[in-house]
């Protein structure tokens, strides 16, 4: 099977990466989500860091920031719906989906883009559940998570901040490994695992330039239950692969700036015939 993973849409969906669906006869597309995109926004968010950015620019500036990344988000999704192959996606933090996530939203009551998708018939949305997709098992678990340097001083938070944090860093993860299995065959997410293409590289621009902002909880998952392939994106300065153990990540890079990962999987029948068993994976990158 052909998997087109691809993710960091921001608003863009080149059509060099559409032609490869059917250049490259691919089975499914695997979303790792930020579907919208603002720069203008993201700039501003970058530079009120740890302030609530709203209140800086005003409500009204606000509002049509918001607007206009959510319009823009989807769109995406009506694209990738387009698409001639079915695809599973998880959400990423740029989207508009936990609703307590009030940086993204600014507070405002923003739909969620998974009622979208709910009423498309191409796309199955993956929030925290198990899938079978033809015999392997897929594990979808996006969205925001608690990088650990937000924990510690470093993260340049103060110590309510770092509570709270640390709280709903605790509750991710309990969620993470709730559905936990050793039979996982696939986990899509759209955060990397803690110290694989997680170090950021936007020197002058993000606060967390120079740290790691990964997910320790899925290193840790990684490690304990072996999945034979972590798909992930997040992180626009990076598209790759690399080995934890008998897992391999991979990291799409950003659809925005024209790349995507075409994953082949070889696959054989288990002897009970339900699940099927991953025997050898192959990339090429799409720059």
């Amino acid at each position: 099977m052909k998997i087109l993973a691809i993710g960091d849409f921001h608003g863009k969906f080149p059509g060099k990466l559409k032609k490869l669906v059917k250049n490259e006869k691919i089975d499914f597309i695997f979303s790792t989500g930020d579907f919208g995109g603002s720069d203008k926004l993201l700039k501003i968010i970058f530079k009120y860091f740890y302030e609530n950015w709203w209140e800086r620019v005003g409500e009204k500036k606000a509002r049509k920031l918001i607007k206009d990344d959510y319009n823009s988000g989807k769109k995406i999704i009506n694209e990738l719906n387009n698409m001639k192959v079915p695809v599973y996606t998880v959400h990423g933090n740029w989207d508009f989906e936990d609703r307590t996530y009030k940086r993204r939203s600014a507070g405002f009551n923003i739909g969620k883009y998974s009622d979208i998708i709910k009423k498309k018939k191409n796309i199955v949305f993956l929030k925290k559940r198990i899938k079978n997709v033809k015999n392997l098992k897929v594990y979808g678990f996006g969205g925001f998570v608690v990088a650990s340097v937000y924990l510690t001083n470093d993260g340049g938070f103060d110590k309510k901040q770092r509570d709270k944090y640390k709280k709903e860093h605790e509750k991710q993860k309990k969620q993470l490994f709730k559905k936990a299995r050793k039979d996982i065959d696939i986990l899509l997410a759209h955060y990397p695992p803690y110290g694989f293409f997680d170090k950021v590289k936007f020197k002058g621009q993000n606060p967390m330039n120079g740290k790691h902002v990964g997910f320790k909880p899925y290193l840790e998952f990684i490690k304990k239950f072996k999945p034979k392939l972590f798909i992930c994106g997040h992180m626009h300065e990076y598209q790759g692969k690399k080995k934890i153990g008998d897992t391999l990540v991979v990291t799409t890079g950003s659809a925005k700036q024209g790349k995507a990962a075409v994953i082949e999987i070889a696959s054989s029948k288990s002897k009970d015939f339900e699940a099927s068993k991953i025997e050898k994976i192959k990339v090429k990158f799409v720059r």
